[in-house]
């Protein structure tokens, strides 16, 4: 049985690649497969680099062949790419239109871990894989996430959920890895990904510009929108180009903030 890690680099997937290098969580993983869209946060590389000197088993970095889905998305828009084989982010279109379907992390995340699988398995492109289980994959969705657990796509393979059978929330993995003195995981996101909050935006834009600048730069290239879409594309919810957005916080905005009023229960006094 070939076990391995699906490893988005981010807070629950960090949290389970460390309780398996201490041991917390058997059997030791033969590997961590981390598939990189090409787009990822500088900071998440950087955690990435990091986090591989605190494992005891290899991390393989997998891409899906041919463009990385920010140039696929660019060209695609840009009417310089054709849309074969590939599903693209679910940016937000100016009309009635809304948002997108979602399946940029099926075909740019999922299946390259499942490509890189078979690679290991030795299974050759066109062919079948064996007919029992073969490989168990963690996957790191936490407790709090347990709508998104699902079977493998390939038969050969079992997920198991190891955040989930510990029913660990994601606060819970951060407590973890702050009780260890671990460094706090970053979000794993293209640094494009339209689900983001306006904090999100603020951060990227005041602590890490050069991909904040990387942002803004996609965004004004994937206007045309793609094929069969009826208006103009954003990457943000206003529909606006993201460096006119309007990214202050309510207080800058001179909205009075109640602090514990907001979060009142109707028990005053109790």
């Amino acid at each position: 049985m070939l076990t391995v890690i699906s490893l988005g680099a981010g807070v629950q997937s960090s949290t389970m690649a460390l309780m398996a290098a201490r041991g917390e969580i058997g059997p030791m993983p033969d590997c961590a497969i981390f598939a990189d869209t090409g787009w990822e946060p500088r900071r998440v590389y950087e955690w990435l680099d990091w986090l591989e000197t605190q494992l005891p088993f290899p991390t393989v970095r997998a891409a899906r062949p041919g463009l990385d889905l920010g140039k696929l998305s660019i060209g695609v828009a840009s009417g310089s790419v054709p849309l074969r084989g590939a599903s693209l982010p679910p940016f937000f279109v100016a009309g009635p239109d809304g948002m997108r379907p979602k399946q940029c992390s099926k075909e740019f995340k999922t299946r390259v871990i499942g490509h890189e699988v078979r690679r290991m398995l030795g299974i050759e492109p066109g062919k079948r894989g064996p007919k029992g289980k073969a490989v168990e994959q963690w996957l790191g969705i936490s407790f709090d996430e347990i709508s998104r657990c699902k079977d493998a796509e390939q038969s050969f393979t079992t997920n198991r959920f190891p955040l989930v059978e510990l029913r660990m929330r994601r606060n819970d993995c951060l407590m973890w890895m702050a009780e260890r003195q671990y460094p706090t995981p970053p979000r794993s996101s293209c640094i494009f990904c339209p689900y983001r909050t306006n904090e999100e935006w603020r951060d990227l834009r005041d602590n890490y510009p050069h991909d904040w600048d990387k942002a803004v730069a996609f965004d004004g290239e994937i206007r045309r929108g793609f094929p069969g879409m009826t208006g103009a594309q954003f990457v943000h919810r206003q529909r606006v180009p993201l460096g006119e957005v309007n990214l202050s916080t309510p207080a800058e905005r001179g909205q009075i903030e109640f602090g514990f009023i907001q979060e009142c229960d109707g028990m005053c006094g109790v």
